[in-house]
């Protein structure tokens, strides 16, 4: 969500404690000022000894904050209210034990335990530590805390390996998932932030499957894998619980972290994972572009172009229709959702989609153009479409961002009664 250069900059306020993973947050700063945001960095005693304030200075555009700046005769207000009413989005990040701990204790003993405890706006919170610090029971404790703050975006540390060179969990999250979670709560157009799919099961597929042809060859289509993924993480930003079964992604974006994701290839690797997990959802949105036709003979030796042409004839097949297939295994308090790509004006393709909705079983379908130029496929293309179910339901959803309308989509989802 690039901000225009007319329109009024968003204002987030960075906050930075005393974790090794400081050191990333300079780049995030750096990008997040590429994509016209207005920043104010606010720097820990023990965080300025991992990363240097003149350099975020310099890269925010605004003078970086300390500790010791927090009491001064200039100031005619408290420097960490005024912080709180300048700011739309609070970023912490790292978030360290110590200062989640003050955080969730009341302790306003320093600058940026004053700033979250006076704070009432959103906060993106990305903790990072040693993997027996945060698997310790008084960090768990506390953290469990912040998930009944309305106000929290909470992106868990991933597993790796960490500073200390051990393997666990406690990796700060990338820095491109935390610029997809300000993008994310940004677009709730400053309204109060609100897990509602709490106690939610997820089922979301996307990305293309592919067929082999022969050894060397295949059968695919043009999907980036990014509108399933932005329903994905969306849904996971709202509380639910999300598991994504998805093709080869091409996205450069590292965003798939934090969510429970497993990678498929071909059709049969699909309909075997979704009937896996398909029994445990609540919602099921089957996003993933299906390769339409397999090769039935022997495809572990390459076919000579000289006689490609009739291997290829007399072996191709259709893929069946997985929703289709699928839909016999709905429960009555599940919702099943199918994607319709399409060409040419929706008035043309109005009772076809209807049709398939019917034929699929699936209780609504998301129709949306492809033939559009910068809309449809890739990771940086903005969406529109159509969202319909039996009952003669049609809503339009209009052209944004693959994040925006991941989120219009989710909420047209769940306020539509089965």
């Amino acid at each position: 969500m690039k901000t225009n250069s007319r329109e009024l900059k968003i204002k987030v306020l960075v906050l930075i404690t005393g974790s090794i993973a400081a050191v990333r947050i300079p780049l995030l700063v750096s990008q997040l000022v590429k994509d016209n945001y207005d920043i104010k960095c606010v720097v820990s005693e023990n965080a300025e000894k991992l990363i240097q304030p003149l350099s975020l200075s310099i890269l925010s555009r605004n003078a970086c904050i300390l500790d010791k700046n927090q009491w001064s005769y200039l100031k005619s207000r408290p420097l960490h209210i005024d912080l709180c009413d300048w700011a739309d989005v609070l970023l912490i990040a790292p978030l360290t034990a110590t200062t989640l701990s003050k955080w969730v204790t009341g302790n306003a003993d320093g600058l940026i335990s004053s700033i979250l405890i006076a704070n009432n706006k959103p906060i993106i919170v990305a903790p990072a530590m040693n993997s027996q610090m945060w698997i310790n029971q008084a960090v768990q404790k506390n953290y469990r805390f912040l998930q009944d703050y309305p106000n929290v975006l909470l992106l868990n540390p991933s597993e790796g390996i960490l500073a200390c060179d051990e393997i666990g969990v406690g990796k700060i999250a990338p820095n491109d998932l935390i610029q997809l979670a300000l993008k994310f709560v940004m677009i709730q157009n400053k309204k109060p932030f609100y897990r509602d799919l709490l106690n939610k099961e997820f089922l979301i597929t996307g990305g293309c499957t592919s067929e082999k042809i022969d050894a060397a060859r295949k059968i695919t289509n043009n999907s980036s894998g990014t509108m399933g993924l932005m329903l994905a993480q969306v849904a996971r930003f709202r509380g639910a619980k999300v598991k994504f079964i998805h093709g080869p992604l091409k996205n450069k974006l590292n965003i798939l972290e934090g969510i429970k994701n497993v990678e498929i290839e071909n059709s049969i690797d699909l309909i075997e994972a979704i009937e896996k997990e398909i029994s445990k959802c609540d919602y099921l949105i089957m996003n993933a572009a299906v390769a339409d036709f397999k090769i039935s003979g022997d495809t572990s030796k390459k076919i000579p172009k000289s006689r490609f042409e009739d291997f290829f004839n007399n072996n191709i097949e259709f893929v069946p229709d997985i929703l289709k297939k699928i839909s016999k295994l709905k429960k009555e308090n599940q919702i099943f959702v199918g994607f319709c790509a399409f060409s040419g004006s929706i008035k043309s393709v109005r009772e076809t989609i209807k049709e398939k909705i019917m034929l699929k079983g699936c209780d609504l379908l998301f129709a949306n153009p492809i033939d559009i130029e910068n809309q449809g496929f890739g990771p940086l293309a903005k969406n529109e479409g159509w969202l319909f179910d039996k009952r003669n339901m049609e809503n339009h959803i209009e052209k944004t961002s693959k994040i925006e309308l991941a989120n219009n989509l989710i909420n047209q989802i769940i306020s539509t009664n089965n």
